[in-house]
């Protein structure tokens, strides 16, 4: 609970999830009425993320936090964004414009449109600064 809420406080969202469930390293929402019992789930709920050195959101939970309007944005071009999703960091130069109080080393949402494509931390790299590409939608594709 403390890393998602960690993570939550970054990207500056007041989401605060109830009736959380872990099961292994991973949260849930979990449904009201769970009849099955713990030791034998692997899935229960709206997935949210999993805890690893840092929480690591689920698309579900990015889609859901991009239509707060508190939340911590930075917006792409389309050249931008697909170098996003396909792992790359985006350069300060190639970011439209901040929504919210983005600073360095904190985290903000990469949005295409209105599409939350995921999230970095936004920091310098030598002279520049770049969002560094923390997790993105094309994740699932690379490793699958």
């Amino acid at each position: 609970m403390r890393l998602l809420r960690k993570f939550l406080i970054q990207v500056g969202s007041k989401y605060r999830p109830e009736d959380l469930l872990t099961i292994n390293n991973k949260r849930f929402i979990e449904p009201v009425d769970a009849r099955l019992p713990r030791d034998k789930m692997t899935y229960n709920g709206q997935y949210l993320g999993m805890n690893r050195k840092w929480f690591i959101p689920s698309n579900l939970l990015l889609q859901k936090l991009a239509k707060e309007e508190e939340t911590k944005k930075a917006y792409v071009d389309r050249d931008a964004a697909w170098f996003f999703v396909v792992g790359r960091d985006i350069f300060e130069e190639n970011i439209q414009r901040f929504e919210g109080d983005v600073k360095l080393g904190r985290y903000c949402l990469v949005m295409y449109g209105e599409s939350c494509i995921g999230y970095g931390r936004y920091e310098t790299s030598g002279s520049l600064r770049v969002v560094k590409n923390m997790f993105d939608v094309g994740d699932f594709l690379r490793r699958e």
